[in-house]
């Protein structure tokens, strides 16, 4: 007698993968575009956006700013195969491919820089976090009675 055994999770992670699928046949194929994996960080004052773009060239991605829209974009192009030669599998994602942030109020285009090292793109908008609040104490004076307030307030 065979005994077969599944993950608890098996038909689900098969219901995705056929909708998934599903999706990509309907309105065109998914691998043909891609989103790159984001990561966004403070480092002291500033923000750092890293992206996982691995096997684009510096020169196939633009970062905008417009507005308090910050906007990169690219394309990893498809390498061509020799005559003969066949995929045995696939993972890698192929085309063009756009990603948007939000910046803080006031932010211009001198704070933004971008650097591509390793396949991760990191654009860095400086000094744009704000100050942690510090506690003041504000004197209340009524008639005679005086008290003291705590009240935060954003430091200088």
């Amino acid at each position: 007698m065979l005994v077969r055994y599944r993950q608890p999770w098996y038909l689900s992670s098969r219901v995705n993968s056929e909708f998934d699928q599903l999706i990509a046949e309907a309105f065109g194929n998914d691998n043909k575009n891609f989103k790159p994996a984001a990561d966004v960080v403070t480092d002291g004052d500033d923000v750092v956006i890293k992206l996982a773009i691995a096997g684009v060239p510096a020169d196939a991605v633009d970062v905008t700013l417009d507005g308090r829209k910050l906007t990169v974009t690219g394309e990893r192009a498809e390498s061509e195969l020799a005559d003969g030669d066949r995929y045995l599998a696939r993972g890698l994602r192929y085309g063009a491919f756009r990603r948007g942030f939000t910046v803080p109020e006031g932010t211009t285009a001198e704070q933004i820089s971008a650097s591509l090292d390793n396949g991760v793109l990191s654009v860095r908008v400086a000094k744009v976090t704000a100050k942690t609040p510090t506690s003041t104490k504000i004197a209340i004076v009524d008639g005679e009675a005086k008290a003291e307030l705590d009240v935060a307030a954003e430091a200088d």
